[in-house]
């Protein structure tokens, strides 16, 4: 099952990935026929479901591309554990929920079985991260792998650890994962959120968006009613705009939330980082079909129309169904000229924070690109997580059924922020990104005042 799967996703990169045709094949292929090969040399190690699931794992993280990936369909794997996580702290890595006595939250662990724990965290890294090991969203995502183990094949798990300077044993028992993963995920920055509006402290809005691509109905009228409130907080103190855990979606979301807070022409003039970006589109037939799926739910939901970018979306969408009925296997959308005049005056008295944390991805991060443009406009709490110039996953199902399989089908020439670059706040959030009492707190009483 492990080689037919393997073997599949490996055929399924072929077809559809942007880079396997774009604008490198050559090398691209080169270097995606070792990762294969390695692939299949670990296939003798697969005994069980852990072991299909580690080798295929370790196949997608070659990529280095947080829109290309596995996803399997399956009954969770049993866990193990020692009775405590560990998570990633400014540089330190420290327990956390922990149930063994003698072992406190927010010890420091430094080294297990006599490896530093870094060298832990590499490994994880090179056979379960997405995205590359030195960055921060990465290394609090390892390190909260480190003592969940699942029996992967490809790395051994830790015996004993050094924590606060002491040696403790590890002993490892069944681990309760309904109750946490909730709590991994949300270290992450991975939560459901809605998009809401509302006033707090003396005179500022705090403006939940906690997604841009609506799924249901409700979702795109709530976040229209947010776009339609937006000029009533022109005049506030403070506007927070929180997009924690925003996993990303359409840019036309964003931007008409963008053209309600500081009107059109203001937002026009600043917004210009999308504008940069020429697509380059894979147009496998997976793609194709993704594509008009996109189309279906943009009207039903009444998407908020890019107003700068019609015109050229209409001649790239009559070029590319050219393209499709030709049977090109690429296509390149036009470039767009960046005309500015004299820069409008802002219509947005308040001071404007963007809130992010690592669950910031994809077009979560272009738009704070495009909010770190405007004039004034402060990013704090955490780093944002990171993309590629790659986007627009299609899914291709593998063979055995147990996983589905995604491709990044396009790339974006242009694009001002470079591969897998987090964007980064000027003030940082040190305490507890998951309590939000605590988050609110410090806005309020640190950050909008200045300090």
């Amino acid at each position: 099952m492990t080689r037919r799967d393997v073997h599949a996703f490996a055929s399924g990169a072929r077809q559809n990935y942007i880079y396997a045709a774009y604008p490198d094949p050559a090398a691209w292929g080169a270097r995606f026929n070792l990762a294969v090969a390695k692939a299949e040399a670990e296939i003798p190690l697969v005994r069980d479901a852990a072991g299909y699931q580690a080798v295929l794992r370790h196949l997608a993280t070659t990529f280095r591309d947080a829109h290309t990936g596995v996803q399997f369909q399956m009954a969770p794997i049993d866990a193990k554990w020692p009775g405590f996580l560990v998570r990633f702290d400014n540089g330190r890595y420290r327990v956390t929920s922990s149930r063994l006595a003698g072992v406190r939250d927010d010890a420091e662990l430094t080294a297990c079985d006599g490896k530093p724990v870094s060298w832990w965290i590499d490994t994880i890294g090179q056979y379960e991260i997405s995205t590359p090991i030195a960055l921060e969203n990465s290394r609090m995502t390892a390190a909260l792998r480190l003592l969940m183990d699942q029996d992967s094949p490809l790395r051994s798990r830790p015996s004993q650890c050094v924590i606060d300077g002491r040696t403790v044993g590890l002993d490892w028992k069944p681990a309760p994962l309904d109750e946490l993963q909730p709590i991994m995920l949300s270290w992450q920055g991975k939560r459901k959120r809605g998009v809401t509006t509302r006033l707090i402290g003396a005179d500022g809005a705090w403006v939940t968006l906690g997604y841009f691509a609506p799924e249901t109905a409700r979702q795109a009228s709530d976040f229209h009613a947010a776009i339609a409130a937006a000029p009533s907080l022109r005049n506030k103190r403070f506007i927070v705009l929180d997009v924690g855990g925003n996993s990303g979606g359409p840019y036309d979301w964003f931007m008409g939330y963008l053209r309600g807070l500081y009107g059109q022409a203001y937002a026009d003039y600043y917004a210009t980082a999308r504008l940069h970006i020429r697509g380059v589109y894979r147009l496998s037939p997976a793609y194709v079909a993704l594509d008009g799926e996109a189309e279906q739910t943009a009207d039903a939901f009444k998407t908020p129309v890019d107003t700068t970018l019609d015109v050229y979306r209409v001649k790239d969408d009559r070029e590319q169904e050219r393209a499709k009925a030709a049977g090109e296997p690429l296509f390149r959308a036009a470039s767009i000229p960046i005309v500015r005049g004299k820069a409008p005056t802002s219509p947005v008295r308040a001071q404007v924070y963007v809130l992010t944390d690592y669950g910031c991805a994809s077009a979560c991060i272009a738009f704070v690109d495009e909010m770190k443009k405007f004039p004034g406009v402060l990013q704090i709490g955490l780093p944002t997580f990171v993309d590629r110039r790659s986007g627009s996953s299609v899914a291709i199902p593998l063979p055995s059924g147990n996983a589905v399989a995604h491709f990044a089908a396009m790339t974006r020439d242009g694009r001002e922020r470079d591969d897998n670059v987090p964007q980064i706040p000027s003030r940082r959030f040190t305490g507890d990104i998951r309590d939000d009492g605590a988050l609110e707190r410090w806005v309020t009483h640190y950050v909008a005042i200045g300090s």
